[in-house]
C-alpha cells in the first residue's frame, strides 16, 4: 500500500471490520470469534454527517446513534460489549441467528465477525544512515505508539520513554479467552497496564518498540505510547501454535484506536506501529473496499486528521502481487522488508506489489526483548518500525510540515532496491536524505506528493 497520496477520508462509507494485528498471515475464518451458537460481532452504524470541519462526526452524534440501536440490539438478544467514542461502532455478542436482523436494521452500515489474529515473525541502523540523521534530532518531542503485545516499560534500551500504556483484552471463557490485562479486566490504563505477558511470543512488542525507538534505534529520543491488544487463548491448533498461545481480538485492537485518537499525550501521538497483516490483497481499491478495509480505514482516517501517520508491516507470507491488510489500505504506510546484504535484496518472506509504499531492513535485527535482554529477529514486522522510528525522527528535526511530507520524503530519496522476483523497484528507506530533502521550517517549500501508480 503506497500511502503518500492517500484518499481523504470515506466518511460516508462507515461499512465495517477493522484491521487485524499479526505477524503471522492467517486466514480470519481460521480465527473467529465464535462459541456454539453465539459470535462476537462488530456494527458500524451510520451516522449523521460530521459536524466537524475535518469531516469527522462530533463525539455526541456518534453517542446519540449508539444509544437509538441499543434498544434493537437487546431486543435481537445480543449483549453489549463495548462501545467507541470517536467511530460510530458497537462491539456486540449476538446469537448467529440474529445476524441478518441487525445488518437490516436502518441504523446499521454493516455487521462482521470479531476475529483472532496472531503475532507473526519470520546493524539496521547504519544501513538506512538514520544515525547521521540523528545529529539534527532524535526524535524528541513526538510520540510512536505500539500496538502490539505489550513493551516491557522497565527495558534500559528502552531508556523510560514509555509515557502512556493501555490494555484492551477479552474474557470469553466459551471461546478459551483470558484476558492479558493487569488485574484481568477487559481494559487497563497506566503504568504497567501495558506490560508483556509470559507467553512466548508475548516479546514482540518489546523488540518492534526497540527498533522504533530504543536506544540504539532509529530515534532514541521519541517517547513511546505502548498498546496491549492480545488475550490469552487456550486452544491455538486453528493457528498452528503451541497452546495456549496470545491472539489478538480485532475489538481489541478497534478499541485500541479509539483510545488513541480520543487522548491528548505529551509530547504528542506521531506515528503508530502496526506489525500486523491479514490475508493478501492485490490492489489498494479490492483493500479499501474489503469488508475489513472499509471499517479500518475510517480508524485510520480518525488519526491521519490529527495528523498521525499510521505505518504497518507488508506481510509475511512471500506474495510477489499483493500486501496484506492493513497495510494494502490507502492511507497506510506499508513497509515490506529487505536483507542487510551487500547488495541489498528484497526478504524472500516479504509481501510485495507495485503499490507497496517503502522497504526497510527485516532480516537479523537485534532489538529489545522481554526481561531486560536482547534478540536477533527477521519479519515484516522488524521492517516497519524502521519507518515509524523514521517518521519521527524527521517530525523532530523538521516540524510543520504536513504529516504526508514527510511520507513523500522518505519515498523519493529512498534507495532503489529491485525485487527479482516480480521485477518492482522500491525505496528503502535513507533517513539521512530525506532528511535533507526537507528544508527547515524558515526556508522550507513543500514538497509535491507522490501519486499512487
Amino acid at each position: 500500500m503506497l500511502n503518500v497520496a492517500f484518499h481523504r477520508r470515506h466518511t460516508s462509507a462507515f461499512l465495517l471490520f477493522l484491521l487485524l494485528i499479526a505477524s503471522l498471515m492467517l486466514p480470519v475464518a481460521a480465527g473467529r470469534a465464535e462459541s456454539g451458537n453465539s459470535v462476537r460481532v462488530i456494527v458500524v452504524l451510520r451516522a449523521p454527517a460530521a459536524a466537524d470541519g475535518d469531516g469527522l462526526m462530533a463525539p455526541d452524534a456518534i453517542a446519540q446513534v449508539q444509544e437509538q440501536f441499543a434498544p434493537a440490539a437487546i431486543a435481537a438478544g445480543a449483549r453489549e460489549i463495548a462501545r467507541l467514542d470517536t467511530l460510530p461502532v458497537m462491539i456486540v455478542e449476538a446469537p448467529r441467528g440474529a445476524l441478518n436482523r441487525l445488518a437490516n436494521h436502518p441504523l446499521v452500515a454493516n455487521v462482521a465477525e470479531d476475529a483472532l489474529a496472531a503475532p507473526h515473525l519470520s546493524g539496521s541502523v547504519p544501513l538506512t544512515h538514520a544515525d547521521q540523521a540523528q545529529q539534527a534530532a532524535n526524535g524528541a518531542g513526538v510520540a510512536i505508539a505500539i500496538v502490539d503485545t505489550g513493551v516491557d516499560a522497565a527495558h534500559p534500551f528502552l531508556g523510560g520513554r514509555v509515557i502512556a500504556e493501555a490494555c484492551f483484552s477479552t474474557n470469553n471463557s466459551a471461546q478459551g479467552a483470558t484476558s492479558l490485562c493487569p488485574g484481568g479486566g477487559s481494559q487497563a490504563f497506566g503504568p504497567g497496564a501495558a506490560a508483556p505477558c509470559s507467553l512466548s511470543n508475548c516479546d514482540h512488542g518489546t523488540h518492534v518498540a526497540g527498533i522504533a525507538a530504543g536506544d540504539g534505534g532509529i530515534a532514541p529520543g521519541a517517547s513511546i505510547i505502548a498498546v496491549q491488544v492480545f488475550s490469552k487463548i487456550a486452544s491455538c491448533s486453528a493457528f498452528s501454535l503451541p497452546s495456549p498461545c496470545a491472539l489478538s481480538y480485532v475489538s481489541d485492537q478497534l478499541r485500541a484506536f479509539d483510545w488513541l485518537a480520543s487522548t491528548a499525550f505529551t509530547p504528542p501521538l506521531a506515528v503508530v506501529n502496526l506489525s500486523l497483516g491479514v490475508g493478501t490483497f492485490t490492489s489498494v481499491t479490492a483493500c479499501d473496499a474489503s469488508p475489513i478495509g472499509a471499517a479500518m480505514f475510517p480508524a485510520i482516517a480518525t488519526l491521519r486528521s490529527q495528523g498521525v501517520t499510521t505505518v504497518a508491516s507488508s506481510g509475511n507470507s512471500g506474495a510477489t502481487n499483493a500486501l496484506s491488510l492493513p497495510g494494502c489500505l490507502s492511507n497506510v504506510v506499508s513497509v515490506g522488508a529487505t536483507t542487510k546484504t551487500n547488495p541489498e535484496q528484497v526478504a524472500s518472506f516479504s509481501n510485495s506489489a507495485s503499490f507497496l509504499t517503502l522497504l526497510a531492513p527485516g532480516v537479523g535485527i537485534v532489538s529489545s526483548t522481554t526481561g531486560g535482554g536482547f534478540a536477533m529477529k527477521s519479519g515484516t514486522s522488524m521492517a516497519a518500525p524502521h519507518v515509524a522510528g523514521a517518521l519521527a525522527l524527521l517530525r523532530s528535526a523538521r516540524p510543520g510540515y504536513p504529516s504526508d511530507a514527510y511520507v513523500t520524503a522518505l519515498v523519493n530519496t529512498g534507495t532503489p532496491i529491485l525485487d527479482t522476483r516480480n521485477g518492482v523497484i522500491k525505496p528503502r528507506i535513507d533517513v539521512a536524505a530525506a532528511l535533507g530533502a526537507l528544508t527547515p521550517m524558515q526556508e522550507r517549500a513543500f514538497l509535491p506528493m507522490v501519486a499512487r501508480p
